[in-house]
């Protein structure tokens, strides 16, 4: 049978009452159980539900039992579907009754129902897809902010300033980990400090003054955008349905290719989703932005412009810590564009997965591309 779409399944789910926990718990509101697999009272009736998608989804047959990742399936497409889905209390800690509690949203429109054709522009897939196979800490940000502060930037009035009155309210995306095989701990070099260390708090900065760990994280298949959101953290992994909660970091997993029109852009978004796995873990230090690819999918990473095509695309390599990000080259142009000395200097990290980039192709004929 088909796949269903997610929220019109589980929205029947929660009305037909046939799972322990999951039920209406106020108009538009319901809460799901959210028991952790390690616990010794978790039985099959806690994970009943992660199992009922995994079996709707057509997942069972890759984790027939393996209730961890039948969960991580159920939360990647329930957190993909933020326009229809709001967690508004997280119990899921609740020694006694861990759930968490979601309101529907955005009800007079279906999100997901989209046709299934092939456009004759989406049909012009790119030929180089990469098939064949193949972690880090953070300081204090005093000397950053204390070089933005000598640059004097704080000179204008707070209005004029966009970020100064959002500063502080971060969204959250710590989702629940599952443990992964010992073996699956990467391995460290000499010279790096290990990132099982906990990390450092965050040094409080001006109001008017952004922290060095505010990411804005988007995610793309082609010309769609899947995913955009804010973080506040020092470490992120993204992942496709493979957490690795060793790296004590916060996670996101790619979008699945639900909604997507074109047929052959579906295939073989899927084929380099499934060479992500456990995929790459960013890491904010004072120096800059970090990445660590940690699987077998190619990985080109570029703060140029992505239209101009490179002699040489930058690719990351695997199991090695590399800076994707200056924070003294960028605060170095920054002062040049102040003193009307050069352009303004480059504040995104184009990352595409698969493909590769820079290659003189625009950012909308990629595949999987994730913006910094």
């Amino acid at each position: 049978p088909p796949k269903p779409q997610f929220a019109s399944w589980l929205i029947e789910q929660v009305e037909t009452g046939q799972y322990k926990g999951l039920c209406y718990v106020d108009q538009n509101k319901f809460r799901v159980p959210w028991k952790h697999n390690s616990r010794k009272d978790c039985n099959e009736e806690d994970s009943k539900i992660f199992r009922a998608w995994a079996v709707a989804s057509g997942k069972i047959n890759e984790f027939p039992t393996d209730k961890a990742r039948w969960k991580t399936n159920f939360r990647c497409a329930l957190n993909n579907l933020y326009v229809r889905f709001k967690m508004i209390e997280d119990n899921s800690k609740n020694s006694e009754d861990p759930h968490k509690i979601y309101e529907i949203i955005n009800t007079e429109y279906n999100y997901e129902c989209q046709p299934t054709q092939d456009s004759q522009e989406d049909s012009k897939m790119a030929p180089d897809i990469y098939r064949n196979i193949e972690c880090f800490p953070s300081g204090n940000e005093h000397n950053l902010l204390n070089n933005f502060m000598a640059l004097d930037l704080g000179n204008h009035p707070s209005e004029e300033q966009p970020w100064a009155e959002n500063f502080g309210q971060h969204k959250s995306a710590v989702f629940e980990s599952y443990p992964l095989a010992a073996e699956d701990h990467p391995q460290l070099l000499p010279d790096q400090t290990s990132y099982y260390e906990v990390n450092p708090q965050p040094v409080l900065s001006s109001p008017l003054q952004p922290s060095i760990y505010d990411l804005e994280i988007s995610i793309h298949y082609r010309k769609r955008q899947m995913l955009k959101t804010t973080l506040h953290t020092a470490r992120l992994q993204l992942h496709y349905l493979l957490e690795a909660p060793e790296l004590s970091a916060h996670h996101i997993c790619f979008p699945s290719t639900d909604g997507l029109l074109d047929h052959k852009q579906i295939d073989f978004t899927n084929r380099v989703l499934n060479s992500i796995q456990k995929g790459l873990l960013l890491e904010v230090r004072e120096t800059g932005i970090y990445a660590w690819r940690q699987d077998r999918c190619h990985v080109f990473a570029s703060t140029s412009d992505p239209s101009v095509a490179h002699p040489d695309p930058r690719k990351l390599p695997q199991n090695t810590m590399v800076e994707l990000l200056s924070f003294e080259k960028y605060v170095n142009e920054l002062k040049q564009f102040k003193e009307n000395n050069g352009g303004s200097p480059e504040y995104t990290i184009n990352m595409c997965f698969g493909e590769k980039f820079p290659d003189g192709k625009p950012l909308e004929k990629k595949l999987i591309v994730v913006k910094v």
